[in-house]
């Protein structure tokens, strides 16, 4: 076995254990939130990025500035970036945005991992912890000023559990999530200040059906299923209600709902949306000629009949054009930040500003060979987290100018 065949290897494996336990069936993949469906994508994506590096060739992902529309292996030299990605040694994130860029632990007393979720409040992120893979067993808040840890609540997994707590949306008091047992979605809720979580309904549903969305809309949980539907609960607890004008769609984030959801990889997600609230709807423009691959409540990501990639308002205006460069497919968080390969000492990962265009160091190498680890945001594009060594790194974008 050569170098890269061993380099390949290695990587695959360690994929492999960072790869959620698959579901029966179709459930496979599709059930996962849209936070954990980025990050695994993007390490998968990163760590084959890796492997064609360390072997001489091409990083793996989308070129904005060419003719390559979708993840591709290629076997040419490795191309050159940018003046200021290639010949630039750059500033590492901590640096360029320092009020931005802070630090957190991976492991919370006795040992199980931390995983970033979401900022409660501008100072303090909620966390969970497991010592399975892929099984909430607790939730922490982490003060980042402070760097104290404290623990919420347990999250419970009662006999029966076929699908654990996922999904969790928040709203700076209280923090919501499901599970699953056969045949019936169960809600869950806890004050994050602390205390017993507690169940708020239960929802029978058909087959293997399960959210593919959940949120918090003023005193009542809302949430969609994968074969469409957008559902509401009290908090306190009563009977599932079907949301007025919610039939057929998948919550993107409250109050918008549209089609199709995101777990269909043949169709741009969220193209069409519908404001539940007030009624008002958004058709995405896509051109002739042009692929779009995703849409959120504001801006869609794609790439030109020349191949070049694009973030733009869903009207169609204030379109940008991606900078050449290999990033990973994923639309720009806030229609402005995203991810790319960097050439200075080796393999490496930045985050560049599409409004300013300023290109940061993350700090992360060898990790991307050995872990595919990369940035990735929460589920509301707040923040973007990622793991170094004994460290998750955080970098909370709302407070980038």
């Amino acid at each position: 076995m050569n170098h890269v065949e061993d380099t390949l290897r290695r990587t695959l494996e360690n994929a492999a254990r960072q790869a959620p336990t698959a579901l029966p069936g179709t459930l496979a993949g599709r059930l996962e939130t849209r936070h954990q469906r980025r990050r695994h994508r993007a390490q998968a994506l990163l760590a084959a990025a890796a492997v064609v590096l360390v072997a001489g060739g091409t990083a793996v992902g989308l070129r904005a500035g060419g003719g390559t529309t979708m993840p591709a292996a290629r076997s040419s030299p490795t191309p050159s970036l940018s003046a200021t990605a290639s010949a630039v040694a750059l500033e590492p994130v901590e640096k360029v945005w320092p009020q931005a860029a802070w630090t957190a632990p991976v492991r919370a007393p006795g040992g199980p991992e931390l995983r970033p979720m979401a900022m409660i409040d501008d100072r303090t992120l909620l966390m969970s912890a497991g010592r399975t893979f892929g099984k909430v067993e607790t939730l922490y808040a982490y003060d980042s000023a402070t760097g104290d840890l404290r623990r919420i609540t347990d999250v419970p997994a009662p006999k029966g559990t076929t699908l654990f707590a996922t999904g969790f949306g928040l709203d700076g008091t209280r923090v919501a999530w499901w599970t699953m047992t056969k045949g019936v979605v169960h809600i869950w809720a806890a004050a994050l200040d602390g205390g017993r979580a507690r169940p708020v309904a239960g929802h029978p549903v058909d087959g293997d059906d399960a959210p593919d969305g959940l949120g918090l809309a003023g005193d009542d949980v809302v949430f969609s299923l994968a074969n469409g539907g957008v559902y509401r609960v009290p908090l306190t607890g009563g009977p599932v209600m079907p949301v007025p004008d919610g039939a057929g769609l998948h919550l993107l984030s409250w109050p918008w709902a549209g089609t199709p959801g995101a777990g269909d990889p043949r169709r741009p997600a969220f193209t069409k949306l519908v404001n539940l609230a007030t009624g008002q709807t958004s058709t995405a423009v896509v051109r002739d000629g042009e692929r779009v691959y995703a849409c959120g409540v504001r801006s869609c990501f794609g790439t030109a009949p020349d191949g070049k990639a694009f973030t733009r308002a869903r009207d169609g205006s204030r379109q940008k054009e991606i900078p050449s460069g290999y990033l990973v497919p994923e639309p720009p968080v806030q229609s402005r930040f995203y991810v790319r390969n960097i050439r200075d000492d080796g393999p490496g990962i930045g985050l560049y500003d599409l409004v300013t265009g300023t290109l940061a160091d993350t700090g992360i190498r060898e990790e991307v060979a050995t872990r595919g680890e990369i940035p990735v945001p929460d589920a509301a594009g707040r923040i973007m987290t990622y793991r170094l060594k004994n460290r998750y790194h955080v970098i909370d974008l709302s407070k980038i100018p």
